[in-house]
């Protein structure tokens, strides 16, 4: 018997594919060229791009609430750049750039951060300072520079890492719980949801890290016809078609207050400007109080306070996450996998690095033990995203969390440039 017999009627299949080679062999190697040219000139622009980070400073008390960090980002929405033909694409090899937004607790001290392409500062700035006149901005030094650059490093200097990123369990066009449900009529019954975020990071040892980043790139508002889609999808759930002497009708249920209200949340939520996003995030600390058990739940725990269980809530990605055992598939060299994913996610916050763009991408930043696809980014709403950061409001006892600006800043400048020459 021989080699091609063992695949049985499979078997001409292949004996024509590997005849006629002369035929597809050209569209495919042309195929390829186009792919791995196309992630080539994207590595180009993007390694051009210039990155500045920011750090706000707080005065005592900020009496806006978060609907002034949603205006800010449906302001900041409107600097989206795509390619928008062949040649942008193709030879330019643009893509859309991105925002970090960042909080970060650095042995128990809170900070604030905010990295933009430098082209981006000014319009970045105005926007703030028109909804946060108070909030000073300041160019700081990476304070990732702080931490060695790889995991040998770390292992040297007698730290160790735990990491993952988080996603949304439904459909993005699900929303989180926003800031609108934490609001009252009654002030005093009102809650600021960055306050339970800020609370899990100070209780911290000042051996201790939490590095928590935001990537946020604006989306094309064509993302509104997929939700869209879901919306119809629900409308028509249930709905039977019966028959009558007058001919065909619907039979639509009577709907329940809570699918009511699900249909308008998320129909608010479509109504609003849209980012991809990633969220990541590592706990460094000293080996004498490293804790994995509040490395895995801690963040996760915050997060759960935007939980609505008839809309979405967050999860970790279990296929990014530092913890990996030998019953996870493909069940062999569990460490050196485990290790291989903190190195690659110390690498990717320290770069505040997006998911590549095409799938030969992926494959080319791929390491050993693991493979660069399973990154998730998600689309939120300015609203779900202002709910997750924002400078804390009047509600939230900053003192003890975070160092404050004594003095209070009377808004930029009239004469600040906004739109400065392209970079």
């Amino acid at each position: 018997m021989s080699f091609l017999e063992l695949f049985g009627p499979t078997a001409e299949i292949i004996k024509f594919i590997f005849r006629f080679w002369w035929i597809w062999f050209g569209p495919l190697s042309f195929v390829i060229f186009v792919a791995l040219w196309l992630a080539w000139r994207q590595q180009l622009y993007k390694s051009a791009v210039s990155w500045v980070l920011l750090e706000l400073k707080f005065p005592r008390e900020i009496l806006k609430t978060p609907k002034a960090m949603d205006q800010f980002f449906s302001a900041l929405h409107g600097v989206r750049n795509a390619p928008g033909d062949p040649v942008e694409k193709y030879w330019d090899g643009e893509v859309s750039l991105w925002f970090s937004f960042e909080i970060v607790t650095l042995g128990g001290d809170i900070h604030f951060f905010i990295r933009t392409p430098t082209k981006h500062r000014n319009v970045l700035e105005a926007n703030m300072y028109a909804n946060y006149p108070t909030v000073e901005i300041e160019e700081v030094k990476d304070y990732m520079e702080r931490f060695p650059k790889t995991l040998d490093g770390l292992y040297a200097r007698g730290l160790n890492l735990w990491g993952s990123e988080l996603v949304l369990v439904k459909a993005d066009a699900y929303p989180i719980r926003t800031y609108v449900q934490f609001q009252e009529i009654d002030e005093e019954r009102s809650l600021d949801p960055i306050a339970s975020v800020m609370e899990v990071f100070k209780k911290i040892d000042r051996k201790e890290n939490i590095l928590f980043q935001m990537l946020v790139r604006p989306v094309h508002p064509d993302r509104k016809a997929e939700g869209d889609k879901l919306v119809e999808e629900l409308k028509k759930k249930d709905v039977k078609i019966r028959q009558s002497p007058y001919g065909e009708y619907e039979d639509k249920p009577i709907r329940t207050p809570g699918e009511t209200e699900v249909l308008k949340t998320i129909e608010e939520n479509l109504s609003k400007s849209a980012y991809d996003t990633l969220i990541r995030y590592i706990y460094i600390a000293d080996k004498s109080v490293y804790n994995i058990s509040f490395a895995k739940r801690g963040t996760i725990s915050a997060c759960n306070q935007y939980a609505a269980q008839n809309m979405n809530y967050f999860s970790h990605n279990y296929k990014v996450y530092t913890q990996v055992r030998w019953i996870n598939w493909p069940f062999l060299f569990a460490r050196k996998r485990a290790e291989a994913r903190k190195e690659r996610l110390l690498q990717h916050y320290r770069m505040r690095r997006m998911p590549e763009e095409t799938l030969i991408s992926k494959y080319l930043f791929a390491r050993a033990f693991n493979f660069n696809v399973h990154h998730r980014t998600f689309v939120m709403s300015t609203a779900e995203l202002a709910t997750l950061y924002h400078p804390p409001s009047s509600l939230v006892l900053t003192a003890p969390l975070i160092r404050r600006v004594e003095s209070k800043r009377m808004g930029p400048p009239v004469s600040a440039e906004i739109f400065g020459e392209e970079q």
